[in-house]
């Protein structure tokens, strides 16, 4: 090393010596500690503290620090890992030492840095300019609770801490309502947050990596070329006054605090509202402690106080309106209000602990209840982070709420902790009947009996119920703080068979459910199946991390991908879709030939490379398919592969290669009687003869192709012929048909959340209102259409970049500079939705 040796045992010199050398990149420049913290993210402060010793990076910091310096050549050449690990290992030795939590910090990843350190060497040979992206939707919140009792004070005082904290955490116990109140807050603050208030539910992310996609999902956003997760969500947060909640990070606490800090510094106006049993401990964050529900205290004698003064505790207030449930009869008479005030009192106050209790009024008598309650339930306070007491308070009342439960109503509780976002009467007969062994009891769990147990828990507040509006459908869902007591209860009670066996049926159940589903996809079920995916998907996620997890059960993950690639198109989550079959696809281990599910696989790939621009990789992932589907001599694939090829073909004017594909194509559809296959494979041929400039025979094959789809009643994919067959009207100088089907194309194309085709039509419409010389109205169209391309995850470059090139050189030769970049500044101004009503009302 240079210079003498580094000790090994002082991380502020490792950082200081690093970035005070010259770079190799620019001898004469070295890096102050203001450049260090603009580039890693952080406060000039706390780049001091690193350097002072008063301060150690997180994980994600350290991680970020490390990145900086490969990419300014401040690491030695010739030991730019060796160096990076002794950073690593100093910070880690003294994190631990100082940590109060005893947390380990995670050993260095070699495997991440080589990824890094190969990305920052190819970074330098140039990189693809940013991308705008845009929400779909201004807010995701969930409705209010209906039953809010008290927390007017609570209300009043984070109203005022949101008005001085950019990040205020409530914080607390588990149960003790802090989503609720968070919700409740953020219900009332519309007005102060114009552009938007979303709610992050982080308890369905089970591994901190899935943070960014997890955020990117739940504001509909997909993902960049070259850009980070948290690079597209600050180009959508940076200059917006919005709302952010944070909900649940206490099992991915450190990865919310970086992402919490990242998000702060690049955008001064974003609020965040966390929740969580423990705080982001990062500088400007403002603790809120919730306390409890008011309650008849040691300090109260429940015997002098009058009925009214009863009444009005917060806790006695929730107790009486949840057992008025249960036992409808019970009256509030000064001495069930005593009984009621001493039963609030030893559970703390706490909202969940006191439904809970409320809940067996059905069972017992408020005399029964508070004997029970006076040896069973323990009473602690709350603590720090390292106390973990919180924890203890409500496991307490879980394990009183628990232990009355019938031995196969504890069972099932148990099995229910596999479950995700939800779950189906249907789902638990077929998961939960299954009867693996137990070291404990004997229980077995009957099918027929399933739902009188099911039953019997929401009764009793331990699993909730949800039924549609339209009354189509009910699920069941349990609490998080329940699911995660039933999942303990899992792994002490049951043994690692059993819980590997009750996982597994999870995994196939679901992946049952996608072969179901899959088949509507291109029918007139396919709204309603989207909707059914939609609302699964947590299952499915968890699914499919399970199956990653198990190298056995590759081959479940690898079906369940196979089936759900065209979910992912419909629903614009390009990037989510192809992590996961990238996962799969180069992890699985093959003893034999792959099977269809990889080579399908394989196709999805390659269809979502194809929207997402990436033409080469897509080339290789159509190639592999088809040599796949040739060998297996699957007739589906052997129209669907071939015909993906072709349009790459097609996309890169090598029309001679793609005419052999896309006629095998159409010929096996034929054959097979395969009408989808056949109508896509049409639209691939007319396309072609596009190309080839042979208009009339373009526009046959077209129709043809809008004829097979509609006979299906697939009322999405027919907006790409409809796209194709307006620039064979174009060609053919049928101006007003060409417009008609341009129109046609887009008013389809906006049904799916899904909408990286609705560009391809708002460029054509714009071709065909140039013909008509509608000068201005072409050039919000081409603009907009450039901001759809950019925006909804679709290509970069146009659908047909002659034309579109064409015409745009012809337009800035009719109109003068100023006036091109007004128009086309208003067309770059437009929202989604006046985008689509402008290009549907536009007259020529």
């Amino acid at each position: 090393m240079e210079d003498g040796k580094f000790s090994k045992d002082w991380p502020h010199e490792w950082i200081k010596k690093i970035r005070s050398r010259p770079a190799r990149h620019s001898l004469s420049k070295r890096m102050r500690q203001v450049d260090l913290a603009r580039q890693v993210g952080v406060d000039p402060r706390t780049v001091q503290q690193w350097e002072s010793g008063d301060r150690l990076p997180s994980v994600g910091s350290l991680k970020r620090l490390i990145q900086v310096f490969l990419e300014e050549g401040l690491f030695l050449e010739e030991a730019q890992r060796k160096e990076a690990e002794e950073l690593w290992l100093a910070v880690k030795r003294f994190s631990e030492v100082r940590s109060a939590t005893k947390r380990e910090f995670p050993d260095f990843d070699v495997t991440w840095f080589e990824t890094v350190a190969s990305f920052e060497g190819s970074r330098q040979e140039g990189r693809v300019a940013t991308q705008a992206v845009s929400l779909a939707t201004q807010s995701q919140l969930p409705k209010p609770p209906s039953l809010f009792v008290g927390r007017s004070q609570s209300m009043a005082d984070l109203k005022e801490r949101l008005k001085i904290h950019s990040l205020v955490s409530i914080v607390g116990p588990g149960g003790i309502g802090k989503t609720s109140l968070a919700v409740r807050v953020a219900s009332t603050l519309p007005e102060e947050y114009p552009d938007g208030i979303w709610m992050f539910e982080f308890s369905a992310v089970k591994d901190h990596h899935f943070l960014g996609q997890f955020l990117l999902s739940t504001m509909g956003l997909q993902n960049q070329v070259n850009r980070t997760d948290l690079q597209t969500i600050l180009d959508v947060v940076s200059d917006k006054k919005m709302m952010f909640i944070f909900d649940n990070c206490e099992h991915v606490i450190d990865a919310c605090a970086d992402l919490a800090d990242s998000l702060l510094m690049a955008a001064p106006a974003l609020s965040i509202l966390v929740t969580s049993r423990e705080s982001l401990n990062i500088s400007g964050e403002y603790i809120y402690r919730l306390p409890p529900l008011s309650f008849p205290g040691d300090g109260y004698s429940l015997d002098e106080l009058p009925e009214e003064e009863i009444k009005e505790f917060e806790a006695v207030q929730l107790f009486m309106e949840r057992a008025r449930l249960a036992a409808p009869k019970l009256q509030p008479t000064l001495p069930n209000l005593k009984l009621v005030g001493v039963i609030c009192r030893k559970l703390e106050g706490i909202p969940l602990a006191i439904e809970l209790a409320a809940s067996r009024m059905s069972m017992l008598t408020l005399e029964q209840m508070e004997e029970r309650l006076a040896s069973r339930l323990t009473l602690l306070t709350s603590g720090k982070r390292n106390a973990v007491p919180r924890q203890k308070t409500l496991k307490s009342t879980i394990d009183w709420s628990y232990d009355l439960l019938t031995g196969k109503e504890q069972l099932l509780l148990r099995r229910l902790s596999v479950f995700s976002g939800g779950f189906t009467l249907e789902a638990v007969e077929w998961i939960c009947s299954c009867k693996p062994a137990l070291p404990i009891r004997d229980d077995k769990l009957a099918l027929e009996g399933m739902l009188d147990l099911l039953s019997g828990l929401v009764n009793k507040s331990l699993v909730s119920i949800e039924i549609s509006d339209d009354y189509r459908y009910i699920r069941y869902f349990m609490l998080e703080a329940i699911r995660e007591y039933a999942g303990e209860k899992m792994r002490e009670e049951t043994d690692d068979r059993s819980r590997h066996v009750l996982l597994e049926r999870h995994a196939q159940y679901y992946s049952q459910i996608l072969n179901r589903a899959e088949a509507k996809f291109r029918t007139r079920e396919r709204d309603a199946c989207l909707d059914g995916v939609r609302r699964e998907y947590a299952n499915l996620r968890s699914a499919m991390q399970w199956s990653y997890q198990n190298a056995h059960a590759n081959s479940i993950g690898l079906h369940m991908v196979s089936n759900l690639y065209w979910f992912w198109l419909h629903e614009g989550r390009l990037k989510e879709g192809l992590f996961w079959l990238n996962c799969f696809l180069e992890s699985t281990v093959h003893e034999e030939l792959p099977g269809g599910d990889f080579a399908k696989a394989l196709h999805g790939r390659g269809v979502i490379q194809f929207v997402q621009g990436n033409v080469e990789d897509a080339m290789l992932s159509a190639a592999r398919s088809i040599d796949l589907a040739r060998d297996l001599n699957d007739s589906a694939l052997l129209a669907s592969s071939p015909r993906l090829m072709a349009f790459l073909y097609i996309n890169q004017l090598h029309s001679e290669e793609a005419e052999p594909l896309v006629q095998e194509s159409v010929d096996i559809a034929r054959k097979t009687k395969d009408m989808w296959n056949l109508a896509a494979s049409l639209h691939a041929y007319g396309k072609l003869k596009l190309e080839q400039k042979e208009y009339h025979d373009a526009s046959m094959l077209l129709k043809e192709s809008v004829h097979f789809f509609e006979l299906v009643q697939d009322k999405w994919e027919v907006s790409g012929p409809y796209e194709s067959l307006g620039y064979a009207a174009l060609k053919l100088g049928q101006i007003d048909q060409s417009i008609e089907c341009f129109k046609k194309s887009i008013a389809i194309s906006q049904i799916y959340k899904g909408t990286w085709i609705l560009s391809r039509g708002i460029e054509g419409l714009a071709i065909a209102l140039w013909a008509k010389k509608a000068y201005p109205e072409a050039v919000i169209l081409l603009s907009a259409a450039e901001k759809c391309r950019e925006s909804f995850g679709g290509a970069v470059v146009p659908n047909f970049p002659l034309e579109h090139n064409l015409v745009l050189l012809d337009l800035q030769q009719v109109l003068n500079e100023q006036e091109m970049r007004d128009i086309w500044n208003k067309g770059k101004s437009l929202t989604k939705d006046q985008i689509l009503a402008y290009s549907l009302e536009t007259q020529a």
